[in-house]
């Protein structure tokens, strides 16, 4: 099934009682809802966080008419990338927004934060803990040595002083809440990502490398301007030099990167945005590709997350709302609506769509894989050929590449809505059936014609496919 991520400003414009509320996006929203799969993230809910508390209902209602309950959330313990059943009016409040602000608050002290909630407790269960906090604190005011070489320039001193004032009674604690604050500064203060911008400005003219004027051609001049070391060059050593980096760490870095050494520029430097903004953003444009589109109209999310995809191989397309509205004709059209059209158009793609590979085999049925034009059902884009089978499935790239826990049940309704009740008079799919990767999910016959609808291994992954089983070859089949 299609999978739809739309950034938090295209949400915004289907409010009707907006003044930018534009009713043909929603037109269209409201048409594919129910027949695609419409994505959202943890980064929704970290672009709301920031609203006005008496908005959050009701654009969390909104969201949730559209998105249903397929999201997506990073898990920092398990490192990984989890697909959920979670509505947003539901799983917004599974974070304590006004917590993780205090925390990353610059103007509070981080000893202070981590141990807050210890000293709000006053029973014997506690003194251990209380205990382990002088022990910490005694390490903490320990006098911590200067980092910094006596021959910085003057610059370079006003600079490094920013994250680590110097000073002859520094302590190990106070250094580590300096960093800290500085790095809080970052993710909420704009004025500090404007200096490191101005810096880099100074150390380069970002018109000699950057995307908005060179485009495809910014890494080699990037490489012209920085000792020989392209930007991509730059980040692989940065990749390198830390074992524990995953494709997570690695794409956030990647996109974070691009603003603050310029090569992309959201907004006029005197309207910059703070580090957690841009970090909201990556957020993004990393959900966004375990999804087929991107659709946004934020010129910055689109030029880093472009950037992006092409350097980490993800296939995610990127739409603004006007080509997203454009394409309205071709999705309405790959819904399958009549049998004998189907079959035919099937027809057409065996005879007319690209060959990918052939795998011939002595001890296999040979087999020929295309990549057909029309993307049957909005999900089918391969064909896998042999003498006596036609089967139709989904191939993604990497992270996009396995199948979500609600496609099944919308592509089950659209089969049963084009090829009526199947043979078992199971009707509808629901999740609670539990098939395991090996079993049949439906099955029906059509004249001459076998057709199951179950799970597949593609190429790296997984995916749900449509096998057509006929006693005579199939392409000879299909209109009889």
């Amino acid at each position: 099934m299609i999978r739809i991520y739309c950034d938090k400003n295209v949400y915004s414009l289907l409010n009707e009682s907006n003044r930018n509320f534009n009713p043909e996006l929603k037109s269209l929203m409201d048409d594919l809802k129910d027949i695609m799969i419409f994505t959202y993230s943890h980064a929704h809910h970290e672009d709301l966080s920031n609203s006005d508390e008496s908005f959050w209902n009701h654009d969390l209602k909104l969201l949730e008419n559209y998105v249903k309950d397929h999201y997506f959330n990073y898990d920092g313990i398990k490192r990984t990338t989890e697909c959920l059943l979670a509505e947003p009016t539901k799983s917004f409040f599974d974070t304590d927004f006004k917590i993780y602000n205090n925390v990353i608050n610059p103007n509070n002290n981080i000893l202070d934060t981590m141990f807050q909630l210890l000293e709000e407790g006053d029973n014997d269960e506690d003194e251990l803990l209380k205990v382990a906090k002088k022990t910490f604190q005694a390490l903490l005011d320990q006098p911590a040595p200067n980092f910094f070489d006596p021959n910085l320039s003057d610059k370079e001193k006003e600079y490094a002083e920013r994250f680590l004032p110097v000073s002859q009674d520094q302590t190990m604690g106070s250094m580590i809440n300096n960093l800290f604050k500085f790095g809080n500064k970052l993710l909420t203060d704009k004025t500090e990502v404007i200096a490191l911008k101005k810096m880099m400005e100074e150390f380069v003219n970002s018109d000699k490398y950057s995307f908005e004027k060179w485009r495809n051609q910014f890494d080699a001049k990037f490489k012209e301007n920085f000792g020989g070391k392209s930007f991509t060059e730059m980040m692989g050593d940065l990749f390198n030099a830390v074992d524990h980096y995953n494709d997570y760490d690695k794409f956030i870095m990647f996109f974070n990167s691009l603003e603050l050494h310029n090569v992309t520029r959201d907004k006029p430097l005197r309207k910059s945005q703070s580090l957690g903004s841009i970090s909201t953003d990556a957020n993004h444009a990393w959900y966004a590709s375990f999804s087929d589109f991107l659709i946004t109209d934020d010129k910055g999310l689109i030029a880093k997350a472009y950037i992006c995809y092409q350097f980490f191989n993800i296939k995610t397309r990127i739409l603004t709302i006007k080509e997203f509205l454009n394409s309205k004709t071709k999705f309405i059209q790959q819904e399958e609506n009549d049998i004998h059209r189907f079959f035919k158009t099937l027809e057409y793609e065996l005879t007319n769509s690209v060959i990918l590979r052939k795998n011939l085999n002595i001890n296999f049925e040979d087999t020929e894989i295309l990549k057909n034009l029309h993307k049957f059902f909005n999900y089918f884009n391969r064909i896998s050929v042999t003498q006596n089978s036609t089967k139709i499935y989904c191939q993604r790239h990497n992270n996009a590449n396995s199948v979500m826990i609600r496609e099944a049940e919308v592509l089950v309704k659209k089969l049963i809505n084009l090829f009526g009740i199947d043979n078992n008079n199971s009707g509808l799919y629901s999740i609670d059936e539990k098939k395991s990767t090996d079993e049949i999910i439906r099955k029906w016959n059509f004249e001459n014609i076998e057709i199951i609808f179950g799970f597949a291994i593609n190429n790296g992954g997984n995916c749900y496919c449509l096998d057509f089983t006929s006693n005579n070859n199939i392409e000879n089949s299909l209109l009889k």
